[in-house]
């Protein structure tokens, strides 16, 4: 333990240093979830729709329909069910925007209901302006504009923050941890270590526990980010959390350990980590959902750890997965376990010192 702690010392020592590997470590994930995630972030346009029920039926109502249709800024979806299945739906943000045309007291009542969800909150604002200038003869307040409480989000950042967590940590093990034990190896840095009768067992952990350290708070950095710019939960199983970076970190840094045991040489170990690292971001679910996919390469996609590090992360930060009911995530959890045991295995039987 106390080799352990000298080797961990020295490396975070190293770390400092380390400039370039900081910046990607933690500026470069910071910018890509604020450059791209804002721009997709709820943006309002031409293809925003708008879901209406006309009880009335008048000609005066038919006459509003068609006149904010005619505006050109909105796709009309006339809605089939009831005003009580629309909220339901508006709850689940299946639909984000209900304009529910109906008879009252005064005549024609125009009210209009968006969910709550702040992805929403740009779009919601334009269509309440589109819909008011429709209505002739009526101010801001004839129209009735009421938020409906809805839990369910779906917007980019759903992909986007779980995918850079991921991708961040793969680089972290691939980049971070993998490059530097071959260049030390090929450099005969494991010779002189060697030579004072240390074990590869402190070594590598203290190596490991630096890279772990750099994973959780770059996780807690993006989460942290992602609940006060983009207003997505914070009351997620933080426990949970935990257990499914700390098993992702264990996989990444296994398969990192296992390309580097297998590596006869620098340039073979740069060949190998390159249609190792490109294939899992592409299928992986970083930037796009695996859903896209074809059916079969939805097969291969869902095998890969960083696709089921992903779908584990999606399911906690956004569907309130916790420990207490798992299971939506448990095949997740049980594939990035078998990713470990095996590239640990492997690492094991084939690693030099």
């Amino acid at each position: 333990m106390r080799k352990t702690w000298i080797f961990f010392v020295l490396r975070m020592l190293q770390l400092k240093y380390d400039k370039v590997g900081l910046f990607f470590s933690y500026a470069l994930p910071v910018m890509m979830l604020l450059g791209i995630g804002s721009p997709l972030q709820g943006k309002p346009g031409a293809s925003s729709v708008l879901t209406y029920k006309d009880s009335v039926e008048s000609a005066q109502s038919r006459e509003m329909i068609e006149k904010i249709r005619s505006e050109g800024q909105l796709v009309l979806h006339s809605y089939d069910g009831n005003h009580e299945s629309a909220i339901r739906d508006l709850e689940k943000n299946e639909i984000k925007n209900f304009l529910h045309v109906s008879m009252g007291k005064d005549g024609v009542e125009y009210s209009l209901y968006s969910n709550s969800l702040a992805e929403n909150r740009i779009e919601n604002s334009a269509i309440f302006g589109v819909i008011d200038r429709s209505i002739d003869g009526r101010s801001a307040k004839g129209l009735d504009h009421k938020q409906v409480k809805s839990e369910k989000y779906t917007s980019y950042i759903v992909i986007l923050l779980p995918g850079l967590i991921g991708m961040t940590l793969l680089i972290i093990a691939l980049n971070g941890f993998a490059s530097v034990l071959i260049y030390e190896e090929h450099s005969g840095i494991f010779k002189s270590i060697k030579s004072v009768d240390a074990s590869p067992v402190p070594f590598l952990a203290g190596l490991f526990c630096t890279r772990l350290l750099v994973t959780y708070t770059v996780a807690i950095l993006l989460f942290a980010i992602s609940i006060f710019y983009y207003d997505i939960p914070s009351d997620i199983d933080y426990l949970l959390l935990f257990l499914v970076v700390t098993l992702g970190a264990i996989a990444f840094h296994g398969i990192g350990l296992a390309i580097t045991a297998v590596s006869p040489t620098l340039n073979a170990f740069n060949g190998i980590l390159s249609i190792t690292q490109i294939p899992l971001v592409i299928l992986g679910g970083v930037f796009f959902a695996t859903s896209v996919f074809p059916k079969w390469l939805q097969i291969i996609a869902d095998m890969l750890p960083l696709t089921q590090f992903n779908q584990a992360l999606q399911a906690l930060f956004f569907d309130g997965v916790t420990l207490s009911n798992p299971g939506q995530i448990l095949p997740q959890l049980i594939g990035l376990c078998i990713w470990s045991a095996a590239s640990l295995v492997v690492a094991r039987l084939k690693f030099r010192w």
